[in-house]
């Protein structure tokens, strides 16, 4: 069964949060807190299957994966893995949120549809001359998320 129109949900990762961590070490104390990990993107890829826009029949929600949060010892999280969804070249994908229109027209072509958060800064970047042991930190800002409609154009829709 080939499935032309599908309405689906997609969700980037949500960025790290910083760390508040002090250093133990004699000679060396201060703030080490590392930065939280950006989130995953999610991107669109043209195929040339036909029946790639059968992933999203069951499956209506998708998302990219979230930042790691940061440590100490300024090790920063990791960054979420992005999202890469097939679909099969001709397919208009109508952002319903921004009342936009984008097209993949070739195969490989690769596009950025909501774009993950940005991690959170760690104590270490709080420190000044006036406040050697800084207590504050970022929280990671959410990814963008979006409802949309993908149709795939056939030849004969152009007929």
């Amino acid at each position: 069964m080939l499935i032309d129109e599908v309405k689906i949900k997609v969700k980037a990762g949500k960025g790290g949060r910083g760390a508040v961590v002090f250093s133990r070490v004699k000679m060396t104390l201060g703030p080490t807190g590392g930065d939280g990990g950006r989130g995953g993107n999610v991107y669109f890829e043209g195929v040339s299957d036909l029946s790639a826009l059968n992933q999203f029949r069951y499956k209506k929600e998708l998302s990219a994966e979230n930042g790691k949060n940061g440590k100490g010892g300024f090790s920063d999280g990791t960054g979420g893995k992005d999202l890469f969804l097939k679909v099969p070249v001709g397919t208009v994908i109508h952002n319903l949120s921004l009342e936009q229109d984008s097209e993949i027209v070739s195969v490989g072509q690769r596009l950025l549809m909501a774009e993950g958060g940005k991690g959170g800064r760690g104590n270490f970047k709080f420190r000044s001359s006036t406040n050697t042991t800084p207590k504050e930190f970022e929280e990671g800002s959410l990814g963008q998320e979006y409802e949309l409609r993908l149709e795939l154009k056939m030849i004969a829709d152009v007929g």
